[in-house]
């Protein structure tokens, strides 16, 4: 029997964990927003692992590729925008027409857009070893993130509002993000590479999620940095 079952497997069960995720964050409760964001993270790890068992199998191929961008949309686009609505863009009201409107459903409907068109333009076309726009499971983590860190914080629904678009707005850009994995797997291999997972692993047991945020808002932050400079020394020359 062929072992590219293997990676497959991871890819649906990427999927699984996303579909789950929005049935636990349909229940509007906020613990159960919580774990819907784990599920988010947890799909996250799966995403990260099909892509490297398939190669390392040898048994990467076009359908195993395909299966990973749809598994991806449900889970870092669907789930995510779900998440954010029932946890904080719900209610929004608007007039229009003299109807009352609800346009958090319309904001929340940003996030799967876009990623599904990230998602697209990066099997119709992407560079080796970076990224053209935020991808799209980093932008499903960073909304997932919201109810972990945030759950006891009010958050005005203005701030959320604002950083939610410019998140998903990001994956559809032309921000240049680099393939952390490409560096860490190419450059640091054997004992060096085991301290570093055992440093990431003790900073989450002592800091918990607020390690994973700072991380990703680093790694968001540095591709937007990137772009500024970039955009400055094009206009200078």
């Amino acid at each position: 029997m062929s072992v590219a079952w293997i990676p497959n497997a991871l890819t649906l069960g990427n999927l699984t964990l996303g579909f789950i995720s929005i049935i636990f964050a349909s229940m509007n409760i906020p613990h159960h927003l919580i774990i819907a964001g784990i599920l988010i993270l947890a799909a996250a790890l799966l995403d990260g692992l099909d892509g490297q068992v398939a190669r390392m199998l040898g048994v990467a191929s076009e359908l195993g590729k395909e299966l990973d961008s749809l598994a991806d949309c449900v889970t870092f686009g669907v789930a995510p925008g779900f998440l954010a609505y029932k946890g904080y863009l719900q209610g929004t009201w608007v007039q229009i027409l003299g109807q009352s409107i609800d346009a958090g459903v319309f904001i929340a409907a940003i996030f799967p857009i876009c990623a599904a068109y990230r998602l697209a333009r990066f099997n119709v076309t992407h560079v080796p070893n970076a990224f053209d726009g935020l991808p799209s499971p980093i932008a499903g983590i960073i909304v997932a993130l919201v109810p972990l860190c945030f759950l006891t914080i009010h958050i005005p629904k203005i701030v959320f509002i604002i950083s939610f678009v410019v998140v998903a707005l990001l994956m559809v850009s032309t921000v240049r993000y680099s393939k952390p994995q490409s560096y860490l797997l190419g450059k640091i291999t054997g004992i060096k590479l085991f301290l570093l997972i055992f440093v990431f692993i003790a900073l989450i047991v002592l800091f918990k999620q607020w390690v994973i945020l700072a991380i990703i808002a680093l790694y968001v932050l540095s591709g937007i940095l990137s772009f500024i400079i970039q955009v400055i020394q094009d206009y200078r020359y």
